[in-house]
């Protein structure tokens, strides 16, 4: 990770919006989920409690269902530990093996508020 300038981010998040939201809430005819707020307690909770051999974090870009009590049909992020996997760095997700339970300090991990819906 690296800094950018603000203003390359925030023509970034605008690309975005013009674009792949702007495509969501037609084909799904919502107001889809433009960012996502995480607790930093959560957050650091998860980082602090990755094993040893966890090379980094994964953020997978989801979906939730229609029948979700909060966020029906709304983009969501999933968070999940990655380890190393010469060439590269994989995650359970990703290679449809190990534990996918919220037990597992790797993840998956999900419910930060999405906004919208659940803007401050």
């Amino acid at each position: 990770m690296e800094p950018i300038d603000l203003s390359i981010a925030q023509k970034m998040v605008d690309r975005y919006a013009a674009t792949r939201k702007k495509l969501i809430d037609k084909e799904h005819n919502i107001n889809d989920t433009q960012s996502i707020w995480i607790p930093l307690d959560k957050l650091k909770s998860f980082i602090n409690n990755l094993p040893e051999q966890a090379t980094g974090v994964r953020i997978h870009f989801a979906a939730y269902d229609h029948k979700n009590e909060h966020s029906p049909n709304q983009t969501t992020a999933i968070l999940i530990g990655t380890v190393e996997n010469h060439p590269k760095h994989t995650d359970a997700i990703e290679d449809g093996v190990g534990t996918l339970s919220s037990e597992d300090p790797m993840g998956p991990f999900n419910n930060g508020r999405a906004c919208p819906p659940l803007c401050p």
